[in-house]
């Protein structure tokens, strides 16, 4: 009879450890992803990463949280072009990635002379708050402007005072609100010449301190900077202005100049990116950006590959 009772026993502990080990493990994200070298990262992708397979909007959003809850990134871009959602919308998804165990930056791609600039901000301002993450509200730098104008490469005298104005005021707003206001580095030149040419320093040296930098670690080099910058002009930059960096764009520009579809060597070193960024801050939020392929299968696959080159060159 003791027998039977301690096998009966024995049955019952297998089967509660199996259920507990089954509770425990099913739905759950995997292992957050990190480097060794700096442990403090966060490491994150862009939704757009996505965008020829899932089209912008609530439901691919969510794919793109499911994915990195899945995958171990700590965090995602959310790029809303014109701050279309809703803020029900907004609010929706910020409860859905605080579930999943994901943070999100919400981003726009408006600029700062854009004629619709402060309409599609007050949206964007309403949304980014709801959000947890790097606390950030991110519009383009440079508009349409640049869009309208394939030669062009920089501001004017009028066109840096009204984009400083605009950043100014919008920075203030966003500090209001306890976020950050940050623009990427894209395609206007590094630095103008200060007398009828402007570019990204002579913004940065105009606007006041709660104005932000999304930094883009190869802009600068790939063909979206109108003019090629020097590795070396690049890395002043950097280090002149990360205190105010809010996150940045993990990219990879190619030696002939072109953005890669899977994180590789950069043309100014990740190593020299991140020396300098851990400095400041230790804790950064990093977002994976690779250019876009045909393919679902090429996407998951591309982000794959980025991660390994990431855990190979700084540490599993």
């Amino acid at each position: 009879m003791k027998k039977e009772d301690n096998m009966k026993r024995m049955i019952w502990i297998v089967v509660l450890l199996f259920f507990f080990t089954f509770l425990g493990t099913e739905g759950t994200a995997a292992d957050r992803i990190v480097l060794k070298k700096y442990p403090g990262f966060k490491i994150g992708l862009l939704n757009v990463n996505f965008m020829n397979q899932w089209p912008l909007g609530v439901e691919s959003a969510k794919k793109v949280i499911d994915f990195a809850a899945e995958k171990g990134f700590s965090w995602i871009e959310l790029r809303d072009l014109n701050a279309t959602l809703s803020l029900a919308q907004a609010k929706d998804l910020a409860a859905y990635a605080d579930k999943h165990g994901v943070e999100v930056g919400y981003a726009t791609a408006v600029g700062l002379l854009d004629p619709s600039f402060w309409e599609v901000f007050s949206r964007a301002l309403a949304n980014a708050a709801v959000f947890e993450g790097p606390r950030t509200i991110r519009t383009s730098g440079a508009g349409p402007e640049f869009a309208n104008d394939p030669k062009k490469t920089h501001w004017t005298f009028v066109e840096l005072q009204k984009a400083v104005e605009t950043a100014n005021t919008a920075a203030n707003m966003a500090k209001s609100f306890g976020l950050q206001h940050v623009v990427e580095n894209a395609y206007e030149v590094i630095k103008g010449d200060g007398v009828s040419t402007f570019g990204a320093v002579e913004l940065f040296g105009n606007t006041n301190s709660n104005f932000g930098l999304q930094f883009d670690t190869a802009n600068f080099f790939c063909g979206i900077s109108r003019k090629w910058t020097k590795p070396e002009e690049a890395q002043a930059f950097l280090e002149k202005y990360i205190k105010r960096m809010g996150y940045m764009h993990l990219k990879t520009s190619s030696p002939d100049h072109k953005p890669q579809k899977i994180l590789g060597d950069n043309e100014l070193s990740f190593e020299t990116i991140f020396e300098i960024t851990a400095k400041s801050n230790p804790s950064a939020y990093i977002a994976i950006e690779l250019d876009r392929p045909d393919t679902i299968e090429e996407v998951i696959a591309n982000h794959a590959k980025s991660v390994e080159y990431l855990q190979q060159k700084f540490g599993k």
